[in-house]
């Protein structure tokens, strides 16, 4: 049976490069490889990009809300942080029957 399976992680925008996204690519990918008990299908690697605002709630954790949400909340400049989001996802098949 075929299954995919994920990871992701969020980059500040100011430190974000193609150099960059190379090297959270290849670390994420090494992480998956190493989770996984299945055998991965090296050629189906799909990897997402999507530019995103965070703000800081009031539990001080950094979360993932629509910019006129955080207008209306009052939230201060300094807590808004622009982030890329890199996702990869790769297919496994299960090597036990």
């Amino acid at each position: 049976m075929i299954k995919t399976i994920s990871a992701y992680i969020n980059v500040a925008l100011e430190d974000y490069d193609d150099s960059m996204l190379n090297h959270v690519v290849e670390l994420m990918k090494e992480s998956l490889r190493e989770q996984s008990s299945e055998t991965i299908l090296e050629d189906t690697w799909k990897i997402e990009e999507s530019k995103r605002r965070l703000f800081k709630n009031e539990e001080g954790v950094w979360v993932s809300e629509s910019f006129t949400d955080i207008l209306l909340k009052g939230t201060q400049e300094n807590e808004i942080l622009e982030v890329m989001t890199v996702g990869i996802s790769v297919d496994v098949v299960n090597a036990f029957k």
